[in-house]
């Protein structure tokens, strides 16, 4: 039944989300601020996120794989800045966030900002997101030149979206968060763990708590948070709660297929969670001998002072030790031939710290004013993306009068980056990444730097024709914020004139109205 699928999920993220918490005095210290930061009303954070790729005694072909990913990989960082601020019922809230990713050759900022009201008989819930350059390039060509993406989930259109009512959604979602405060608080008393916590007091009346995990630890952590929740007559209740809660909340605009399915899934809940634990004990059993966490472990360090959690570091240490999941395969009998034996590790390394400031103080988030020509709709974008997916008959060309590109070579120029090289070549950001994977060697070599002289593989896959400068008056490199008919006034002082530069430059640009900093333009004469 799909539904189960559906149960296992959800109990894997309820026990994942306790994992933390219990009923001893550290523990609970934890559990405490942690429930009082997410009370309050108003907070600053500063997030950052790394990755560590690396393998070792791997096949050569794997082992290729692996350093190509870990190459650019382990040079990138996420960076979330969040600022939020709400009532105390959580009914109304406002958020602003900065985020930003950098790998080599390519960063990508994309701010993003959330409004919801939930506390009137107008329900608003509106998240807006300012779409980077990279990301505006894919879409279809009427909205390129918007720079925000909307999505008001109490105006939805959507024919199969439009039939809920949102009034009842909102009250369902803030009445559920109440539940499940109540119900973690009164779960985390039973439990308990074995789980050392180290706490050093500071000197300014913070404290620093930390856990360590090792391979075995872990899993016996894992297998008392989830037999625990699965064999407690409350949390059995909580989850039946919420699937009836789902069911009348759905039935409206659920099918009676749907419906009848729902029923199934309450009804036989105990039976298939009986079912489900005593699968899952069978699989972490058979993992015993399967290493998942490296030398590294798991270490998670929390600050908390004046009883919130004020900084929180964590570094997870994953491994896979590919001979032991051969073994572990081909003990299971699931295929009626051996695999193939594989050999070596690898590892990934998640990295995060989290800084959080300004609690309960006044913050200003300000979010940009929406209008048609600056947004649009995230549902009317889908609708035409889809509309543009028809199958269209595949014009014929006569090769000759269109040759296939060639793959060529670049001579990096000062102030070209990855990005910009790939859309002067490949009329695309995206190609990026094409670029730096043909020339992987060379930027191993340069420790992932892109220096003017460098000479660049280019692939001949999606490769544009080279810039003609015959019976031309320039050739024209993009500034940052300008417009065709910008250059059309510089060049020719005349901004009228912008038609001719796009007409002499169609196969490069998408549109009039969407011109990136570095690209090359022909300017006519």
């Amino acid at each position: 039944m799909k539904m189960k699928k559906k149960q296992v999920l959800l109990v894997l993220l309820l026990s994942v989300m306790l994992v933390l918490t219990g009923c001893t005095s550290n523990q609970m210290e934890i559990f405490d601020a942690s429930h009082k930061t997410q009370k309050a009303t108003s907070m600053q954070q500063h997030l950052t996120v790394s990755l560590d790729l690396s393998g070792s005694g791997l096949q050569p072909d794997v082992q290729a794989q692996v350093d190509s990913i870990a190459a650019m990989l382990n040079e990138s960082n996420l960076v979330l800045d969040m600022k939020t601020s709400g009532n105390e019922d959580k009914t109304a809230v406002q958020a602003e966030v900065d985020m930003k990713m950098a790998m080599p050759g390519l960063e990508l900022n994309m701010p993003y900002w959330i409004d919801m009201d939930l506390s009137g008989d107008n329900p608003k819930l509106v998240e807006i997101f300012q779409l980077p350059t990279m990301a505006k390039a894919s879409l279809p060509p009427e909205f390129m030149d918007k720079d925000y993406m909307v999505m008001n989930l109490t105006e939805i259109d959507s024919q199969e979206l439009s039939t809920l009512d949102m009034k009842k959604l909102m009250d369902f979602s803030v009445n559920f968060q109440t539940k499940w405060n109540d119900f973690l608080v009164r779960y985390a008393e039973q439990f308990n763990p074995d789980l050392e916590i180290v706490k050093v007091p500071g000197n300014d009346g913070s404290a620093q708590y930390t856990i360590k995990l090792d391979d075995q630890e872990f899993k016996n952590l894992l297998s008392y948070t989830v037999n625990n929740f699965a064999q407690n007559e409350e949390a059995a209740g909580f989850l039946s709660d919420y699937f009836e809660a789902i069911m009348e909340f759905s039935a409206g605009a659920g099918s009676p297929e749907a419906t009848m399915e729902m029923e199934e899934a309450i009804a036989g809940l105990e039976t298939d969670s009986a079912m489900m634990l005593e699968q899952f004990n069978e699989i972490l059993e058979s993992m015993r001998d399967v290493t998942v966490l490296g030398e590294q472990g798991i270490e998670l360090t929390y600050t908390v002072s004046d009883g919130y959690i004020t900084n929180s570091t964590g570094s997870i240490d994953f491994q896979l030790d590919l001979a032991q999941l051969s073994e572990l395969l081909n003990a299971s009998g699931e295929f009626a031939e051996p695999t193939e034996e594989l050999e070596g590790v690898i590892n990934l390394v998640l990295r995060y710290t989290t800084d959080t400031s300004n609690i309960n103080a006044p913050l200003d988030i300000q979010i940009p004013e929406m209008t048609a020509a600056n947004s649009f709709d995230y549902f009317e974008m889908i609708e035409a993306t889809m509309s543009s997916l028809e199958p269209t008959p595949e014009p014929t060309t006569d090769s000759e009068a269109f040759p296939s590109p060639v793959a060529t070579d670049y001579t990096v120029q000062p102030g070209d980056t990855l990005a910009t090289i790939a859309l002067n070549h490949y009329g695309s950001y995206e190609s990026s990444m094409k670029i730096y994977q043909a020339n992987l060697d060379l930027f191993k070599k340069s420790n992932n730097r892109l220096d003017a002289g460098m000479i660049l593989h280019l692939p001949a896959e999606g490769l544009l024709a080279s810039l003609s400068t015959e019976g031309v008056k320039e050739v024209y490199t993009v500034k940052a914020g300008e417009t065709l008919g910008a250059i059309a006034e510089k060049v020719y002082g005349n901004g009228a004139l912008y038609t001719k530069i796009y007409e002499a430059n169609k196969a490069r640009l998408k549109s009039p109205n969407l011109i990136y900093e570095g690209q090359k333009l022909i300017i006519p004469n």
